[in-house]
């Protein structure tokens, strides 16, 4: 990837924390993935169809991800 490039991301709050951080898009395009910078918790947001226009989500401590 050169440097014009710009990664897709999503954006994730973490409750487990109460931080921000980004879930990126992975080399296959199938999912966004992303942790919690405090304590490391996995976050995975499948992409398919019939998703989602949204771009910031809220991560709970179960793992579940639900939309802001």
């Amino acid at each position: 990837m050169n440097m014009d490039e710009k990664r897709k991301f999503l954006g994730v709050h973490f409750q487990c924390c109460n931080v921000y951080s980004r879930a990126y898009l992975n080399k296959e395009k199938t999912a966004y993935k992303g942790a919690c910078p405090r304590c490391g918790k996995r976050v995975e947001m499948k992409v398919g169809p019939g998703g989602t226009d949204n771009r910031f989500f809220s991560a709970r401590q179960s793992a579940s991800v639900e939309r802001l």
